[in-house]
């Protein structure tokens, strides 16, 4: 069981006034939740969803991704719920400064990093090509440091 699934089961039963107690109350607790809010807010769903489209033949491989972002969805939905915030890590004002600042950069390193992946998978000369592999690499630099923690 995951924690958006958790979470879910808890706030829907009887002990859900215990649940909404225990975030406001219990400060390891919150700072768990926290942590996993600050974690779907650093993550996009919409990047994997683009690496799919862009990458994946497997039919299987696509549903498990789609089920993954099912799954991201369900978890920041009822992270939110539970910490009464309207979006995600809306009181970690720094977080969301970094983010806004972050963001575009990291998304046109993935675009750039689909695009590479596919023409290298797309032609037998591409997998020497010096300009090809040294932009996959840039882009994976880059990705990793700005996604920090997040991975």
């Amino acid at each position: 069981m995951g924690v958006g699934e958790a979470i879910k089961k808890v706030l829907s039963g009887p002990d859900a006034d215990l649940l909404r107690t225990m975030y406001k109350n219990w400060g390891s607790f919150r700072t768990t939740i926290d942590m996993v809010e600050m974690v779907l807010a650093k993550s996009d769903p919409s990047i994997a969803r683009h690496y799919d489209s862009v990458l994946v033949k497997d039919d299987e491989a696509k549903k498990l991704g789609s089920e993954v972002r099912a799954l991201h969805e369900e978890t920041e939905k009822m992270v939110l719920d539970l910490s009464e915030h309207k979006t995600l890590s809306e009181d970690n004002h720094i977080l969301r400064r970094q983010l806004a600042v972050r963001d575009p950069y990291v998304d046109c390193l993935n675009v750039l990093q689909t695009e590479t992946l596919k023409r290298i998978r797309s032609s037998e000369e591409a997998e020497n090509d010096k300009v090809l592999k040294d932009a996959l690499l840039t882009t994976i630099t880059g990705v990793a440091n700005g996604m920090g923690n997040t991975g």
